[in-house]
């Protein structure tokens, strides 16, 4: 699995998060980004490629995309505070202990990306934390949580779940340039 971010600045989001795929996919299998299509509910996917998989977020601040061999799913949010009557409706009670809100909503948001959920999904997930683990209530699924810029509360937030591969330990910042000339699809 390889995981690109890269700060977005005053760029639009999405056209931005397509480009950054259509980078990475270059980079590792070489040649252009083949046609897109998405399942029923919603997961995006390349009819020409099923061998490989491919999650896209972006956030106020920078864009994200994974790209595996696995099922794989992607969220990262700028820092923001998360609403006590979101976090009432996503999370247990035994969550807010173990977890950040923001940590948490980006955990279950990847988590819905990889399966191609709704937003509704979410508040029957639960997650919880191992001895150096983050498990989701599907056993099958490996996660985990990263900071983006710094270790502080006011970092960007990223998580990936993945299916039969463990998501690498840190993300690194892309700081080359790449042609943001992509449509979207």
């Amino acid at each position: 699995m390889k995981i690109y971010c890269e700060p977005r600045g005053e760029r639009d989001g999405s056209s931005v998060v397509y480009a950054l795929l259509k980078y990475a996919f270059s980079i590792e299998y070489g040649g252009g980004l083949p046609d897109i299509k998405k399942t029923p509910n919603g997961k995006p996917y390349f009819p020409e490629r099923r061998d490989i998989h491919f999650s896209l977020s972006h956030s106020r601040t920078h864009v994200i995309c994974a790209l595996s061999a696995n099922p794989v799913g992607i969220d990262i949010e700028s820092p923001r505070i998360i609403s006590e009557r979101a976090i009432k409706f996503f999370c247990s009670p035994e969550e807010q202990v173990l977890f950040d809100p923001l940590d948490l909503w980006v955990l279950k948001e990847s988590y819905i990306k990889l399966v191609g959920g709704t937003l509704p999904m979410i508040k029957k997930l639960r997650f919880s934390k191992g001895s150096d683990t983050i498990q989701a209530s599907d056993k099958d699924v490996i996660s985990r949580l990263y900071r983006i810029g710094d270790c502080s509360a006011n970092a960007c937030r990223a998580a990936v779940c993945s299916i039969g591969i463990t998501p690498p330990e840190s993300i690194e910042l892309l700081t080359s340039s790449f042609d943001c000339n992509v449509s979207v699809p």
